[in-house]
Parts: C-alpha cells; structure tokens; sequence
C-alpha cells in the first residue's frame, strides 16, 4: 500500500510541507499563548496521552478500522476541536495573515474625532 503513497508523496509533498510546518508552528504558539483557555490546552496533551496509553476504550476488532485506528482518529479530533475552538483573532496572528480591515481603515471620512475624561473630572461641581 505504501508503494502507491509514494509518488503521491512526491508529488505534492513540495506543497503541503510549508503549510504543514506553518501549521504545526501555529499550534505550537497557540499552545504557549496566554490569550488561549487552559482547558482547550489541555486536549492536545490529553489525546496524546490516550495515544500511549496500552489500554483502548475502542477495541480493536471493530469493523472498517476503527478499532485499531482510534488513536489518530481521537487525536486528529481533538486537533480540531483546539483549532476550532481557539479565538480566531491569535489564530490569525499565529499564521502570519493580517488582521481584518477596521471600519475606519474603509471610510476614514466618517470617522468622529473625540477626548474622553473620567467621570470626576466633567463634573466639579458634584452634580448632574
């Protein structure tokens, strides 16, 4: 089976390396990002963890392969589900795309120039 991946593998392996380093990269930098849920950090290492455990809660002898390849399959999930569930402005940022057009970068003429101050300071006189 493996000798029919091959020229496969050949062929579009030039072209999915950078995305799979660049991916591979992001989630590295998701998962050190302060900005991310500790819970959904933890569904990496947990599916890791499921992967070497000797014992499956999938057994082997389930039909069309589940059995014996649940560990990538719960893996491959929670990789999705942490990609997901991750919020998208650091994901962006991770994968070196730009951040999203503001409002007033389109139509900087209906942009209204303003000063703010702390509520103290606007009224003196303690009132309304």
């Amino acid at each position: 089976m493996l000798r029919f991946l091959w020229p496969l593998l050949l062929m579009f392996g030039p072209q999915l390396a950078p995305r799979v380093i660049k991916f591979v990269r992001a989630v590295w930098l998701l998962h050190k990002d302060p900005r991310v849920n500790i819970l959904l950090k933890l569904l990496i290492p947990l599916a890791l963890v499921y992967a070497v455990w000797p014992w499956d809660f999938i057994r082997d002898h389930i039909p069309f392969g589940l059995g014996r390849y649940d560990d990538i399959i719960i893996f491959g999930l929670a990789l999705f589900i942490f990609w997901k569930l991750c919020p998208p402005a650091v994901v962006r940022e991770h994968m070196g795309e730009p951040p999203p057009p503001r409002p007033e970068d389109r139509d900087p003429d209906s942009v209204v120039d303003g000063e703010a101050r702390p509520k103290e300071d606007a009224d003196e006189g303690g009132g309304r």
